[in-house]
């Protein structure tokens, strides 16, 4: 039996999601720090982790578009520098091999 691979698991996708996650945990962090010194709740009660994680979610969703974005603009930046790279090194290869 092999092993199959979701065809949405790419390093671009991972790094989306990974950027999107980032975002969500910051906010809900920023959310629990001014709960805690703004309001008479702590930020360890249910109600701060709760709304939390609901803000941090939003943030995230409402900026995943320009997250996508620069994620993807990103990726292409490093495929086409790797891209140059190599055709740099086949060229200072192929006359060795005259």
């Amino acid at each position: 039996m092999a092993l199959e691979v979701d065809p949405d698991f790419t390093p671009r996708n991972v790094a989306k999601y990974a950027v999107t996650f980032v975002i969500k945990s910051k906010v809900v962090k920023a959310v629990k720090v001014a709960a805690d010194d703004y309001t008479r709740f702590e930020s360890d009660d249910t109600v701060v982790k709760v709304s939390a994680n609901i803000i941090g979610w939003g943030v995230s969703a409402k900026l995943k578009p320009y997250t996508d974005k620069v994620v993807d603009k990103t990726a292409d930046f490093v495929v086409a520098r790797r891209e140059k790279k190599d055709q740099q090194k086949d060229q200072k290869e192929a006359p060795s091999e005259q």
